[in-house]
């Protein structure tokens, strides 16, 4: 979950490069096929080319982040009603998604039907924040504590605390208070942090029991919640990463980059890597001064972002391991200094659960290593007792090559162990048949209608086993089959 939501960020066009003096430039020492992040960041370097990769690579997730906040807490206008199958708030205020993905999410990547989202961006500056939530019972919740370079080092919920969360104390950088007795302390590396809330609904009609719980959930300014005044944090205003979200060029991709480094604090192991930056024209001091460079630097380093994406991409393909054309991320939301993985996680699944809460494998190939595509005819079985082992929940999820849901005339957008019309075959196990036309007879099969064109799947595991989080436990092939439609 691109590309758009898992939670979510509108998509990035691919990257098209100026005419002019770019175009004079022909390099021998083009993007290498296979690009890993030990080859990309081992040693220093001065070349402008491979610095701009580098950077577009480090930067990608944070700039992707950075888009995400701006779009849900829109800092033009952030009091606007947004619509009902929206999270957004205003900054530093929790916003609730009514309504359960569909194709009408046009903003994230990889949106989900399984939970209703309740999210805040939080502004570190005006911290500590504490959050507070009601009682679950027995119901599936989440609350997912973003860093703003997409990874995520807690998610506290049913899992961790049973049906009950205790009040959550944020602080951000610089903020050194004690967690007030009977609260969960988290802390932010970055003056902005997201939280994310997923609870679980049953159907449309379980939705008002869903909404109800959002309506006693309450984010507070420390010293609000501690004076006993019942009153929303303010609204601070933003850096405006630039004119619209879209990634249009290089040149505009480096000028968000500039805008989120002057809000950034690098880690010790990140500072000289930043502070090479500067021969591209990089600085968390003065952000992206493309003025201060030669044309034909300038141009070097456009092509490096290029590079950088290209890499990022074929990344996409291997979130870690490959299996039967399942790219399976078992390291999670965890990534260390593993920038190219947090990278391609960002570009198809941004802010994922860590792995004890949820694991995300996705295809975007078949069996035989060939693109899925709608316009054939595919087989997707889970054989008795090899159905995902989870603790909670898991469901498979179609989307359109950039990740978004695929609007189809059943309305179905997922298929998983809750749905009630769910069939087994004679032997228990479970098919599930994913192609564009409809079947022969669409009441006796699974269906799960594909786009007439490439197409890609996530399986979701809520509350993953320990097979599945080594990965003993892997998802079945999907394999292509003769096409299942009525005769003409």
């Amino acid at each position: 979950m691109m590309r758009r939501w898992t939670i979510a960020v509108a998509g990035v066009a691919v990257l098209a490069l100026p005419h002019g003096t770019i175009a004079a430039v022909r390099q021998a020492d083009a993007t290498a096929d296979v690009v890993t992040s030990a080859s990309l960041f081992t040693g220093e370097t001065r070349d402008p080319r491979r610095l701009a990769m580098r950077a577009y690579v480090w930067g990608y997730p944070l700039v992707r982040a950075a888009q995400l906040r701006q779009n849900l807490t829109l800092p033009a206008d952030p009091l606007r009603v947004r619509p009902p199958s929206s999270p957004g708030a205003a900054i530093n205020r929790l916003g609730h998604a009514h309504e359960l993905g569909s194709p009408k999410m046009r903003q994230g990547v990889a949106p989900n039907a399984d939970t209703l989202y309740s999210l805040a961006w939080l502004d570190m500056a005006g911290g500590p924040y504490v959050l507070e939530t009601p009682d679950f019972g027995t119901r599936y919740y989440t609350f997912q504590m973003g860093q703003a370079d997409s990874s995520t080092r807690q998610s506290l919920g049913q899992r961790t605390h049973g049906h009950q969360l205790p009040p959550v104390f944020i602080q951000g950088p610089g903020q050194h208070h004690r967690v007030p007795a009977a609260m969960v302390g988290v802390r932010s590396d970055q003056r902005y942090m997201m939280v994310a809330g997923r609870t679980l609904v049953s159907g449309p009609a379980d939705i008002p029991a869903v909404t109800d719980l959002q309506r006693r959930m309450t984010l507070r300014r420390w010293q609000d919640h501690a004076a006993g005044r019942d009153i929303l944090p303010p609204v601070n205003p933003q850096r405006m990463l630039a004119t619209g979200t879209a990634v249009t060029s290089p040149d505009v991709f480096l000028t968000m980059l500039g805008v989120v480094l002057r809000d950034w604090r690098p880690a010790a192991s990140d500072r000289a890597l930043v502070a090479s930056f500067a021969r591209i024209g990089l600085s968390p001091r003065y952000g992206y001064r493309p003025d201060r460079l030669s044309p034909a630097t300038r141009a070097k380093a456009l092509l490096g972002v290029r590079d950088g994406e290209t890499a990022v991409r074929q990344k996409t393909f291997s979130l870690g391991r490959n299996v039967a054309g399942w790219s399976i991320n078992n390291q999670g939301s965890v990534f260390g200094d593993d920038y190219l993985l947090r990278a391609a996680v960002a570009m198809d699944q941004i802010y994922v659960l860590p792995r004890g809460e949820a694991l995300y494998p996705n295809a975007r190939l078949d069996a035989d290593g060939r693109v899925l595509d709608g316009r054939n005819s595919y087989e997707l079985r889970f054989a008795k007792g090899e159905a995902p082992p989870v603790r909670f929940f898991w469901s498979v999820t179609m989307y359109h090559a950039e990740g978004l849901m695929v609007d189809n005339p059943i309305g179905r957008y997922t298929i998983g162990d809750r749905t009630p019309s769910l069939i087994r075959e004679p032997d228990g196990s479970v098919r599930i048949l994913l192609q564009h036309a409809a079947p022969a007879d669409p009441t006796k099969v699974n269906w799960l209608p594909a786009p007439a064109g490439p197409f890609m799947l996530m399986l979701r595991l809520y509350g993953p086993d320990a097979a599945a989080q080594t990965g003993r436990w892997t998802p079945p092939a999907i394999v292509r089959r003769p096409p299942d439609v009525p005769n003409s």
